[in-house]
């Protein structure tokens, strides 16, 4: 016998969507201030507008997600002495709002768009018709960014460095959702993916709320004085252009046509490989097993 339940609570909603986070972390004496951004839906007109603008269209999980909230942040204090309000870290799960899903630009063009292996991290490369929008801003010192090689190939999520430089976070925004509430939204949690690892600050949290999840060593404080110095030095500022889908509010619209992973159309359209689709390995945990220690 099935059922269908046909209205969820706001609370249930926002609960779900984060996986049940905020009450798991009700449990840790040292936090405060837990923030929840409630955004309204986004109609379906304005996806459809989005779309038309930008000349694309969102990858059916972020379609979804859009169409049950305007973006989200959800945010809360870590103490490290408890009862001092001056030594605390702020962890913040975001998206931005659709009108804030910005493109961006600055990057290399190649003519030969595509992705390659290099040892054990994906090198991307965009051409002339990539796009490349903003999901979430990681305190300037990167972006957590939606990049789509051209109109044939389906959408991925990416760190963009400040260089700029790509590293591969997951092959959809569902992975990616996820990742956030796995990693509790501590502060730079995506640059354990990259060659300059999380702060020394992210480190300590990670110690005192996940000790098992502890990525690698990393050189993001060398990353930001490099950059620093390079503001000092260049003043111009002008650009170089070198979860369940189940608790979204989903929309009828004609389905996709299948598509293979980016690293496979890549290998397909170079001759590079010729190995069938069905026994590639799955590009997330490929990243995952090579950046976080067992």
């Amino acid at each position: 016998m099935e059922f269908v339940v046909d209205k969820v609570s706001e609370d249930s909603f926002y609960e779900n969507l984060l996986l049940g986070m905020p009450k798991i972390l009700d449990e840790f004496s040292n936090i405060s201030e837990p923030y929840l951004n409630r955004a309204s839906p986004v109609q379906h007109n304005v996806i459809c507008a989005w779309e038309q603008k930008n000349s694309v269209l969102l990858p059916e999980d972020l379609r979804s997600f859009y169409g049950s909230t305007d973006g989200i942040i959800y945010s809360f204090k870590y103490h490290l002495r408890e009862g001092c309000d001056d030594d605390t870290i702020e962890a913040k799960i975001e998206v931005n709002s659709i009108d804030n899903l910005n493109q961006i630009y600055g990057y290399e063009i190649n003519s030969n768009p595509g992705v390659n292996m290099d040892g054990d991290r994906y090198i991307l490369r965009l051409g002339a018709e990539s796009k490349v929008f903003e999901l979430a801003d990681l305190d300037n010192l990167g972006k957590v960014v939606l990049v789509y090689i051209n109109s044939r190939y389906f959408p991925n999520i990416w760190v963009q460095t400040m260089k700029p430089e790509f590293f591969f976070l997951s092959d959809d925004f569902t992975t990616y959702l996820r990742m956030s509430i796995h990693h509790l939204g501590i502060p730079m949690w995506q640059f354990a993916y990259t060659e300059y690892g999380i702060p020394d600050s992210s480190k300590m949290l990670f110690r005192l709320m996940v000790p098992g999840l502890l990525p690698l060593e990393g050189k993001i404080e060398q990353m930001r004085k490099q950059y620093e110095m390079i503001q000092d030095e260049d003043k111009t500022g002008h650009p170089v252009n070198k979860l369940d889908l189940g608790i979204f509010r989903a929309y009828f619209r004609v389905p996709a046509p299948n598509t293979s992973s980016i690293i496979e159309q890549a290998d397909c359209s170079s001759h590079s490989k010729k190995k069938s689709i069905s026994k590639s390995r799955p590009l997330t945990t490929v990243v995952k097993k090579a950046y976080f220690k067992k």
